[in-house]
C-alpha cells in the first residue's frame, strides 16, 4: 500500500499490519527484531502480528521460519489480495474521502456518531491528517465536512489516492463505458497523435473520469488563459473534443472547452523517452523564451554524453523541463511525486539526487518554480534524466573469454546475449583470435572472462570483469551495473 493511503488508515493495528505486509512482500526474508525496530514496537507485538497474519491469510500465503528468519511467499495471489483489502473494512476516512469525491457531505457530529467516535476524538483523527492534505495545498473544512482547496489541487489528490495508490475496497474506478468510448474515438491517439504523450491508458481514464465527476458537481477548473489558447491551437485537441457529444449522452453533462483543455494539458505533460519528433513538436509549440534551452545546456555540462546522441538527449531534456514548467503554471501540485518514490530515489542514489537538487536551486528562476515542490521536481529529474542517459548511451564493445565445461560456456553465452545483446556489441573470442594484441584493441570497452589465468597470461590492459566459473545472479547484476551508464540502480 502506498504511503498516501497509509496516512488515512485510522486503526493503528491495521496500519501496522499493512506496513509489515509491505516490508515482507518486498524483502521476502525478514526477522521479528528487524520488523520491531522498523515499526518502533516490541518484538512481542510483532510476533503477535505475524501469528495473526499467518492465521488470517491461511492457505493464501506461506510463512516459514528458517535460520535467517521468516520466509514469506504468496501462494494464491487473488485470495491474498482480497483478504488484504478486507483488512480495510470500516476504515472511516477512506469512506469519507469517497463521499467527498461524490459530493455526499455530512456534518462532523453526524459523522462522529455514525463511526462511533466522540466528536473531539473524531476531530483529532481529522487533524492528524492535516500535514498530508497541506502537502497538496488542501485542508479539512467542517459543517459539512469536506476538503477545501483549488479544484486543480483536489483533482491531483483524488488521482493520487485512487490511481497511484493500491487498489482497495474503496477504490474509485472509471466507468467501463468511458474506457470503451475513449478506445473507440481516440484509438491510441493520446500516445501517437500530434504532440503525443507518455501517459498510460488507465492514468488517462482517471484524469478524464475525475474531471467529469467533479464538473458534474459544479466544480470547474481554471486554466491560465495563455495555456488554454495554446491547447486550443493543437491539432490533437480537436480529437479530444470529438468525445463531447458522447460525454453529454452518457453523463448528461456539458463538459466545457476549458475542461477538455485541462485534460489535454495534464496528459501532454507526461512526456516520452523514445518519441523524439513528438518531443520536438511539444517544445516548439509550448516553449517561450530561451531559458529552458539554456538550462538544458547547463545541466548537460560535465555529463558524459555521446557526441552522436547529444542533440537527441537535449531534445528530451528540454521537453522534460518544459513539462515541469507547464505543470507549475497549471497548478504547482502537479509536480508533486508520491512520498515512497521520493524516499526510494533519495535513498538509492543520494549523491545524484543532491547534485540535481543543487542544480535546480541554482537555476529554478529559469523554470519560474517556487520551492514548494522543488524536491519533487528533483526526483522526477533524477528518474527521467538517468533513464534517458541509459537508453541513449553508446553501445559498448564487450569481448568474452570463456573456459570450462562446454555446456556451461554455452549457457553463459546465451545468458549474455539475452541480457545484453540488444544494447551492446558482444564478441565471443574463438581460439584462433586469442592474442594479447586482439584483447587490447582500443575499440574494446570491456573484457569478461571466467578464467582468471587469462588476465595474467595475456596482460589484459582493457577494463575487465571476472565472472565466477559458474556465474550467479550477483555476477550478472554487477556486470549489468558495469555496463550501464547510470551510476547505480534507481530503485
Amino acid at each position: 500500500m502506498r504511503d498516501l493511503q497509509m496516512a488515512f488508515i485510522s486503526n493503528r493495528t491495521t496500519s501496522r499490519l499493512f506496513r509489515i505486509l509491505s516490508t515482507i512482500e518486498r524483502d521476502r526474508i525478514f526477522t521479528i527484531g528487524d520488523l520491531a525496530e522498523r515499526n518502533q514496537v516490541t518484538q512481542r507485538t510483532i510476533a503477535s502480528d505475524i501469528k495473526y497474519i499467518k492465521e488470517y491469510f491461511a492457505e493464501s500465503i506461506s510463512l516459514l521460519s528458517g535460520n535467517s528468519g521468516f520466509i514469506f511467499e504468496e501462494k494464491q495471489a487473488e485470495i491474498y489480495k482480497k483478504r488484504k483489502q478486507n483488512l480495510l473494512k470500516n476504515e472511516c476516512l477512506f469512506e469519507i474521502i469517497g463521499d467527498i469525491f461524490h459530493g455526499k457531505l455530512a456534518k462532523v457530529d453526524e459523522l462522529a456518531h455514525h463511526y462511533h467516535f466522540s466528536e473531539s476524538t473524531f476531530r483529532r483523527l481529522l487533524n492528524q491528517r492535516n500535514p498530508i492534505l497541506k502537502s497538496y495545498g488542501l485542508q479539512w473544512t467542517s459543517n459539512p465536512l469536506t476538503i477545501e482547496g483549488s479544484e486543480a489541487n483536489l483533482r491531483k489528490f483524488f488521482k493520487d489516492f485512487y490511481y497511484e495508490g493500491a487498489e482497495t475496497i474503496y477504490t474509485m474506478i472509471p466507468d467501463p463505458e468511458l474506457h470503451e468510448l475513449i478506445l473507440e474515438k481516440l484509438q491510441g491517439q493520446t500516445g501517437d497523435y500530434d504532440l503525443g504523450s507518455g501517459v498510460t491508458p488507465a492514468a488517462f481514464n482517471y484524469t478524464f473520469y475525475i474531471a467529469i465527476k467533479r464538473a458534474s458537481l459544479g466544480c470547474s477548473i481554471d486554466l491560465p488563459e495563455e495555456l488554454a489558447e495554446l491547447a486550443y491551437k493543437c491539432s490533437g485537441f480537436s480529437a479530444f473534443c470529438t468525445l463531447k457529444e458522447d460525454i453529454e449522452s452518457i453523463y448528461d453533462l456539458h463538459l466545457s472547452k476549458e475542461e477538455f483543455a485541462w485534460i489535454y494539458l495534464v496528459t501532454l505533460c507526461k512526456r516520452t523517452f523514445n518519441q523524439e519528433e513528438q518531443e520536438q513538436k511539444f517544445y516548439q509549440h509550448f516553449n517561450r523564451g530561451s531559458e529552458i534551452a539554456e538550462m538544458t545546456e547547463l545541466f548537460l555540462r560535465g555529463r558524459d554524453v555521446p557526441q552522436e546522441k547529444q542533440a537527441t538527449i537535449q531534445t528530451f531534456l528540454r521537453s522534460f523541463f518544459l513539462s515541469r514548467k507547464l505543470n507549475h503554471q497549471i497548478t504547482p501540485v502537479l509536480n508533486k511525486e508520491m512520498s515512497d518514490i521520493k524516499e526510494a530515489i533519495m535513498r538509492s542514489n543520494c549523491e545524484l539526487y543532491q547534485k540535481n537538487l543543487h542544480f535546480l536551486e541554482e537555476h529554478r528562476n529559469k523554470l519560474a518554480l517556487n520551492t514548494s515542490y522543488l524536491e519533487d521536481v528533483c526526483v522526477s529529474l533524477t528518474l527521467y534524466s538517468e533513464l534517458i542517459f541509459d537508453f541513449y548511451a553508446s553501445k559498448k564493445t564487450v569481448y568474452f573469454l570463456l573456459e570450462g565445461d562446454h555446456f556451461v560456456c554455452q549457457h553463459i553465452q546465451i545468458r549474455a546475449l539475452r541480457q545484453f545483446g540488444n544494447r551492446h556489441s558482444l564478441t565471443f573470442i574463438p581460439l584462433q583470435y586469442l592474442t594479447k594484441e586482439a584483447l587490447n584493441e582500443t575499440h574494446i570497452d570491456m573484457v569478461v572472462t571466467n578464467y582468471p589465468r587469462y588476465l595474467s597470461d595475456y596482460h589484459i590492459e582493457t577494463e575487465y570483469f571476472l565472472l565466477k566459473p559458474l556465474p550467479d545472479e550477483q555476477d550478472w547484476d554487477y556486470l549489468e551495473r558495469k555496463l550501464s551508464s547510470a551510476q547505480s540502480p534507481l530503485f
